[in-house]
């Protein structure tokens, strides 16, 4: 039971030993409240330095030789068994939640339908500008994943029935997410639909959802404070047993990322503004407090505040939309977590493992990050999750988040700030149509300074 991790090597029992002095430095930095980026910067920092001294160490793993690293692998696999385990609850309380919000008739006929329509709209051509950049230098193509993963090629038609379960219940024991946003759309609707007329009925099961979202939430909260650790693993096992070639793809991966989110940031986001008539440099300025922290902190949560003061004190929209619009795309659509990044991913797991990825995977993608632009809304590790989602919903192995993982926190400031860009596009178009911006506050010279 326990031959692929006996000590068989003095090299094996240093790693495990540097492994525990890992840990315990991480949980030590936990304690001491270390941004929680720090940390995981430090895991992949000390990941890379293992994966380097111990990947040329080999031993054997199942009856196959492999670099000893691998024996440390089990950590990060643990982490994602543990994302899957959350995902479809949480998508489904999620989809839900946020569908059922929105119940006001009034609110989700005008404000409501264009706050949506302008976050998911610029979210799927995120996705869309992240697969053709992914595609084009056929990312991924040169990783080692190891092992084998045939797709089965199933018919136009099933792909489309797939989408709706034909049992709800073993919908929501599967791993297939699809079918369990599908579930949570009929359901809003017929909340929302019986709420007109019989409120009492329908008020249990909404306190119900929100109640077990939360809880999941928090579940998934616990999950998302081992990724320090699952990014030391990952890191050191790809490094460890990585040639040239699999370094230079990761390095390519990172490159890819940002200049798909700069091509979003100026010929999607700013390209809007300008349609809007307002000037792309004014707007940038006005809005630069909240781009500023969201780069820093790598929380559109945590932006939150600082984003609403930016868009009313400076900007110029008013209150009513920025309250209404501000903490809404701090949970669905988020242009770089649920568009471009799951997209980037999705074409390099192809890539990685060899499946064919034609027009109707791509047509698929789309469809498939809009909608989990709803269904993983507000969760942390949102674009973990979303990649999961996409994934999974495409047949292709979870496993190729793994690799992504472990230099995640390098792409994460740029695709923080994209996403609290694309709240602020938002906000602005919806502002402008109500006829709710001023532009003398927008065009004013005077420095507004936001409060702490």
């Amino acid at each position: 039971m326990f031959n692929n991790y006996l000590i068989d090597s003095w090299q094996k029992g240093v790693l495990y030993l540097v492994t525990l002095a890992v840990i315990a430095l991480l949980l030590f930095t936990g304690k001491k409240k270390v941004k929680f980026s720090y940390r995981v910067l430090i895991g992949m920092t000390l990941g890379l330095a293992v994966g380097l001294i111990f990947g040329g160490f080999t031993t054997d793993v199942n009856g196959s030789e492999t670099t000893i690293v691998a024996t440390i692998r089990p950590i990060g696999q643990l982490y994602l068994k543990l994302i899957q385990m959350v995902v479809i609850p949480l998508v489904l309380t999620a989809v839900i939640k946020s569908f059922t919000s929105l119940d006001n008739p009034d609110t989700l006929k005008r404000i409501g339908v264009k706050t949506l329509f302008w976050l998911l709209i610029t979210t799927t051509i995120g996705a869309a500008i992240g697969f053709g950049f992914a595609a084009i230098v056929n990312l991924g193509a040169d990783f080692n994943l190891g092992g084998t993963y045939v797709k089965e090629i199933t018919p136009i038609e099933t792909v489309f029935l797939n989408f709706f379960p034909s049992n709800i219940v073993s919908a929501l024991g599967g791993s297939v997410v699809l079918p369990v946003i599908a579930v949570g759309l009929f359901i809003s609707i017929a909340v929302i639909v019986e709420n007109k007329r019989h409120p009492e009925r329908t008020k249990p099961f909404v306190d119900f959802n929100n109640s077990l979202n939360a809880i999941m939430t928090r579940v998934t909260k616990f999950v998302m404070k081992l990724t320090p650790y699952a990014v030391f693993s990952f890191m050191a096992y790809a490094v460890g047993r990585s040639n040239v070639e699999t370094l230079k793809q990761l390095l390519l991966y990172i490159g890819i990322m940002y200049g798909a989110m700069l091509f979003h940031f100026l010929f999607v986001q700013m390209l809007l503004i300008k349609v809007m008539g307002i000037n792309p440099i004014t707007w940038i300025k006005k809005f630069s407090p909240a781009m500023f922290v969201a780069f820093t902190t790598q929380s559109s949560y945590g932006t939150l505040p600082v984003t609403l003061e930016s868009l009313t004190k400076r900007v110029g929209v008013s209150d009513k939309i920025a309250n209404f619009v501000g903490p809404l795309s701090a949970n669905v659509g988020m242009n770089a977590c649920g568009g471009i990044f799951p997209a980037v991913v999705a074409v390099l797991t192809a890539n990685a493992y060899g499946i064919q990825f034609g027009i109707v995977e791509f047509i698929l993608l789309l469809v498939i990050t809009t909608i989990s632009a709803i269904g993983i809304a507000g969760v942390p590790g949102i674009a973990t999750i979303a990649a999961a989602v996409v994934l999974s919903s495409l047949g292709l192995p979870i496993d190729g988040i793994a690799l992504i993982v472990a230099v995640d926190p390098l792409v994460d400031m740029g695709r923080t700030l994209i996403n609290v860009i694309g709240g602020g596009v938002a906000s602005t178009i919806v502002a402008r149509r109500e006829n709710e911006l001023n532009f003398e506050v927008l065009n004013s010279k005077d420095a507004v300074t936001l409060s702490e």
